[in-house]
């Protein structure tokens, strides 16, 4: 045999091996997926592997006719809403050569996996939050236990009275700064609600107290970036900073061959772990010279608790590394800053465009309200029901995390679900119990159930009043908010609820409730015009133009909402 031979056959080879290798693979997958019963959607690359999300951005396009190619977009889950749930059912699996990924927008399906932690876990999927170190929202099992057990005392009824009057004292700076702006026009609405979201977070969660014309909007000493752009860098670049840090020394060699992005990109991630470092730094400091002495702040709690342990010995397992340390700072700077910021964010935009809105949630401020220059958190936050109602409203049509993913501990794990295929017999109450086949995981769509008119009347209408239970003879203070149903779940549920639940509701009801109480939100355009119907569909379209920006949902042109704020 020549050499171009042997060199023919070595390519026919290290080519189509691998291609039925890959067809195997699929094959078998396809017949673990029938097992269920569901429809099928067979698809040419795992969703959420590494070589498409790398190739994605080139492929995308060139397969975008095909139908299986809406499945792989990692957006389809917040632009589709309840529509391929609609098509394919509540539980449908998609089947391709590495995994199969079932994904429901079931309601008891999704309850139950979010009940059982121990059965159902976090997949290797999360380790990308771990950019700085193993956190609470990545572990699981006893892991799992020991950082819940630490990090739990960060979040009191102490922190959250601190948590309102931080929030008060922030939202009155940025009202006024509105205000005094000419014509009461701002298009930086959404870049102050971060920055506000920041500050409150920094003085909760760091015990240090900022100005909101400062602060972290600007470098530190010491820093290239200031504490925002370095967070917002990362959060918004989590896939690029997934692949180049593991390589940190490498990617410095050639950094004079790397494109301006790729540079921000690790330059971002180096400036967010040196801001972290010196906290962690500080915070001992501050301890070593209070003796040790408690303070109501997230990185203390953390670090008096697990330096006690460590001095207790190696037996000791209520304790964190350095590196666990960094890693739960990163996780709650993201989820206590991004998503709070995010949904208040979209609240006011909305609130611009629904005037009738803006009168029903300021007739509470003003009978809870009324005359009180202090308003304390205790006798004024459980009041403010038609603010959390907003609340509850942006999140159920703007929740941040349209899905979350989970895998079985075992294979063929139980799960309860509804309106099954008719070739699984049901029991008298409408569920069956399916056998999750091995190496399947399964996607919980959470912006699926909350959108779908199966559970919610007009569930594209914002529509804030859904949530407050009254009657043409109920007097305000006897309005209740109703209890969270099975089918809301934009903190998760369970055991591995988002701990920062009550933190998130209590800014969030300190922040607009504070802003409703002197002024009056109204949309605008960028040349200023103002027609009023003009201004709305301008802002209204930009809320709808949101997409899948890093971890979390967000507008892709937040500059571009102009806002009125008038004094009232």
């Amino acid at each position: 045999m020549s050499y171009s031979e042997l060199l023919a056959l070595a390519f026919f080879f290290a080519i189509f091996f691998p291609l039925l290798r890959q067809l195997s693979h699929l094959y078998t997958n396809y017949t673990l997926a029938r097992q269920t019963g569901l429809r099928i959607i067979i698809v040419p690359f795992y969703p959420f592997g590494t070589p498409w999300l790398i190739i994605a951005p080139l492929c995308a396009p060139l397969f975008q006719h095909f139908e299986w190619c809406r499945i792989l977009n990692a957006t389809w889950a917040w632009q589709d809403g309840a529509r391929q749930h609609e098509r394919y059912g509540e539980n449908f699996i998609v089947v391709s050569p590495a995994k199969n990924v079932i994904y429901t927008s079931d309601k008891v399906a999704i309850e139950e996996v979010l009940k059982e932690r121990k059965v159902w876990l976090k997949p290797k999927l999360y380790e990308t939050m771990d950019l700085y170190g193993r956190n609470v929202d990545t572990v699981n099992s006893e892991d799992w236990s020991r950082h819940r057990k630490i990090t739990a005392p960060c979040f009191n009824e102490r922190v959250s009275s601190f948590v309102w009057d931080e929030t008060i004292r922030q939202t009155q700076a940025m009202v006024a700064h509105w205000l005094s702006q000419p014509g009461a026009r701002v298009s930086r609405m959404v870049d102050d609600t971060r920055v506000l979201a920041l500050h409150v977070l920094c003085a909760a969660g760091f015990g240090v107290r900022q100005n909101f014309h400062g602060g972290v909007r600007n470098p530190a000493p010491g820093h290239q970036l200031s504490h925002r752009d370095a967070l917002m860098t990362v959060l918004n670049n989590l896939i690029t900073i997934l692949i180049i840090t593991p390589q940190e020394a490498f990617v410095d060699k050639v950094a004079f061959l790397l494109p301006p992005r790729i540079k921000n990109c690790l330059l971002a991630f180096r400036e967010f772990r040196q801001y972290t470092d010196e906290a962690i730094a500080l915070e001992r400091k501050l301890l070593s010279q209070a003796g040790g002495a408690q303070k109501a702040n997230f990185i203390s709690t953390l670090i008096r608790t697990s330096d006690q342990a460590k001095d207790e010995g190696f037996q000791s397992t209520a304790k964190l590394t350095d590196d666990e340390i960094k890693g739960n700072i990163f996780i709650f700077s993201f989820a206590g800053h991004d998503t709070t910021a995010n949904t208040l964010a979209y609240a006011f935009a909305l609130l611009s465009i629904h005037p009738e809105v803006q009168n029903w949630i300021g007739e509470e401020i003003d009978e809870v309200f009324r005359n009180d220059a202090d308003p304390k958190y205790e006798d004024t936050h459980p009041q403010l029901k038609r603010v959390l109602a907003v609340m509850y409203e942006t999140l159920r049509l703007y929740g941040p995390v349209p899905q979350i993913p989970r895998g079985p501990l075992s294979p063929n794990t139980p799960l309860t679900i509804t309106k099954p295929n008719a070739s699984i017999s049901t029991s008298a109450t409408g569920t069956t119990t399916m056998h999750v086949p091995p190496n399947t995981e399964i996607v919980l769509n959470l912006h699926a159930m909350h959108t779908t008119s199966h559970h919610y009347v007009s569930p594209q209408e914002w529509k804030p009043s859904r949530w407050i239970t009254s009657s043409s003879s109920t007097r305000l203070e006897e309005e209740k908010l109703l209890p969270r149903p099975q089918n809301f779940a934009p903190w998760a549920s369970g055991p591995r609820i988002c701990p920062g639940m009550k933190f998130s509701q209590v800014e969030f009801t300190g922040v607009l409730s504070t802003v409703l109480r002197q002024a009056w939100v109204t949309p605008s355009t960028k040349d200023g015009s103002d027609a009023e119907e003009e201004a709305r569909k301008t802002v209204q379209a930009l809320v709808k133009d949101s997409a899948l920006i890093g971890a979390t949902v967000s507008m892709r042109r937040p500059g571009e909402v102009w806002l009125r704020v008038v004094r009232r």
